[in-house]
């Protein structure tokens, strides 16, 4: 194998790639870049089984082939050397890579084994802006489970119906709702896809800026081709939690806040707070205030006070200041506004002005 490529497109490439790269895999080969060079192109092709992607470019192939080269071997010598062009000559097991100013000899790994990426068939599709799309994950992603005792929890929930697009996603003590307008209206089955791989996903249609992409699934894959870029992801078979039934339907306490005094005060307060990030947040309608309060016995304690529009009953509860402060990076308006129904029961935060978004966030017990 033979070629020369542009080193800034190669560079792009490869970075893509090791995103889905094993770092500790059972099989050596999943901890590679498969790189195919054949008709004037290379492709270059990564994948942890549970979800994967193919990048191709344009390359000058003198003799075609196909090599698996370590990702992080090869990302740390793209990313650290200058030049216009890169040429790779394979020789035995070693992969030659040379620039202007920098050369290196890589030892491969045996290709054989390396996954083939499923193809989705274009029965079962929609279309939506990549950045609207993007948004909808980004808006929700950060909610999902850590922990692998559900994988159900583990995933981002994406479904529509009456022409808007709905992402969801919780790991039981808090949940992000995102709506966006579905392209041409239609209505999509709920799919569960892994929160790694959707943040994944995410990142791909960012690059997309707000052209249009044909999303495609099963019932076991979802993927997609995003300009040179092909992504797949695995779908988790399971039912996610009937999660309109927990949502409020009315409350006894309306809160309007502005977003950047409640997010000021919740970054300033994690100083303070203690080992379970608790910070007590009390409602005063006669002082028409919101106050937020954070202690610890080895630093201190603060109080911040935010002017509010207050409609209904005082309130104190405590919550995990993290989940308070994530529910303010999906809101874009001005104002927040929060609903709550009392003490110990969930409260709901919301943009002011945007319906499209949701948070629910359970309190702590003192």
């Amino acid at each position: 194998m033979k070629f020369e490529t542009n080193i800034e497109q190669f560079a792009g490439a490869v970075g893509v790639a090791t995103r889905f790269s094993e770092k500790r895999p059972n099989l050596p080969v999943l901890a590679s870049i498969l790189i195919v060079a054949q008709s004037g192109q290379l492709t270059l092709r990564s994948t942890n089984l549970e979800c994967g992607v193919e990048i191709t470019i344009p390359a000058k192939v003198s003799e075609q082939g196909t090599v698996a080269i370590p990702s992080t071997v090869l990302a740390g010598f793209v990313h650290n050397v200058k030049g216009k062009s890169l040429n790779c000559t394979l020789v035995g097991e070693v992969c030659k890579l040379e620039t202007e100013r920098a050369s290196a000899s890589i030892k491969t790994i045996p290709h054989d084994d390396f996954p083939i990426l499923p193809r989705v068939s274009a029965e079962h599709s929609f279309t939506q802006k990549a950045n609207e799309l993007a948004r909808a994950l980004r808006s929700v992603v950060f909610c999902a489970s850590t922990s692998t005792v559900k994988p159900e929890l583990q995933s981002v929930l994406l479904y529509a119906e009456g022409g808007k697009l709905t992402t969801v996603a919780t790991d039981s003590f808090r949940l992000a709702e995102k709506t966006v307008p579905l392209r041409a209206g239609g209505s999509v089955p709920q799919l569960l896809i892994p929160a790694r791989n959707a943040a994944e996903l995410m990142r791909i249609l960012e690059t997309a800026g707000s052209s249009e992409v044909e999303m495609y699934y099963n019932d076991n894959q979802l993927s997609t081709q995003i300009e040179n870029t092909y992504y797949t992801s695995r779908l988790i078979d399971g039912s996610f939690p009937n999660y309109q039934q927990i949502l409020p339907k009315s409350f006894s306490t309306e809160v309007v806040v502005l977003r950047e005094d409640f997010s000021t005060a919740l970054k300033s307060l994690a100083i303070f707070s203690d080992k379970f990030s608790q910070i007590i947040l009390t409602i005063d309608p006669e002082q028409k205030a919101v106050l937020l309060t954070s202690r610890n016995p080895d630093v201190g304690e603060q109080t911040s006070t935010i002017r509010a529009t207050i409609a209904g009953d005082a309130l104190t509860m405590s919550f995990n200041s993290r989940y308070l402060a994530d529910s303010v990076q999906a809101i874009t308006g001005e104002s927040v506004r929060i609903h709550a129904n009392g003490a110990g029961k969930a409260i709901l935060i919301k943009d002011a002005t945007d319906q499209s978004f949701l948070y629910l966030a359970m309190p702590m017990n003192r």
